[in-house]
């Protein structure tokens, strides 16, 4: 069949409208763990919002550091959302390094300025406030360790603990007023997830978007498509 040049430039102008689509508003995920079934199971393909929080736009300094300005969203991410972020502990399990390598998706369960009941892995509870930009909080021994990766990622600088005297750098500081919004990821399979339990709080620098619907789902083992789970919700 030959096209015309009528078909051609259509076909064109759609190509540019769904490539400025991915930029802009939405981009596309595979699932590829079950830490979120059984909403999302491995082989699922989500759509996920670039306009929650707002897309985020790279900017790079002298030194070769990310970092993240967003353009104006519609919304803030809230509890319930399920989230695709980049995982901050890609080439350092002690410093946070933002970096677009490796993506998780997890729920979002505590948002910024709010205290989130943290149910650990071995099952104690206890609580940790989740830092939403311009707070200061007062730090100690006992609250240091779920601030320090923050501090540390905001700062570029490295905490020191000797006794009770908190060094940040070559300075003393007793408190600190963060800079970020933070937020508390958690996976629907409890048992079965690698999230804020364990390597701690999520800076919104991290975050990519929301997902909002399946659009595909293919069995990974013997490469049926899963019909009834194409266009659920999320």
């Amino acid at each position: 069949m030959l096209l015309t040049g009528e078909t051609i430039v259509g076909l064109v102008f759609l190509f540019e409208l769904y490539v400025l689509a991915r930029i802009y508003l939405f981009a596309s995920c595979v699932i590829p763990t079950h830490s979120m079934s059984p909403t999302l199971i491995e082989g699922d393909y989500i759509i996920v919002s670039l306009r929650i929080p707002g897309r985020r736009v790279w900017e790079e300094d002298k030194s070769g550091n990310l970092s993240v300005r967003r353009k104006e969203g519609k919304r803030q991410v809230k509890a319930g959302d399920v989230v695709v972020f980049n995982f901050p502990y890609v080439k350092d399990k002690e410093h946070m390094d933002l970096n677009h390598e490796v993506f998780y998706c997890k729920r979002c369960v505590g948002v910024p300025g709010e205290e989130y009941c943290e149910e650990l892995w071995n099952g104690e509870k206890r609580y940790v406030y989740l830092p939403a930009s311009g707070d200061k909080l007062v730090l100690d021994r006992n609250n240091l360790n779920d601030y320090r990766s923050c501090i540390e990622y905001e700062t570029r600088k490295d905490i020191v603990l000797r006794e009770d005297t908190i060094l940040l750098g070559d300075s003393i500081i007793h408190d600190y007023r963060f800079r970020h919004d933070y937020y508390y990821m958690c996976g629907d399979n409890v048992s079965d997830s690698y999230d804020s339990r364990f390597w701690g709080l999520l800076p919104d620098d991290f975050i990519l978007g929301v997902g909002k619907f399946i659009w595909f789902s293919k069995d990974p083992e013997n490469g049926k498509i899963r019909w009834e789970r194409i266009f659920t919700a999320l």
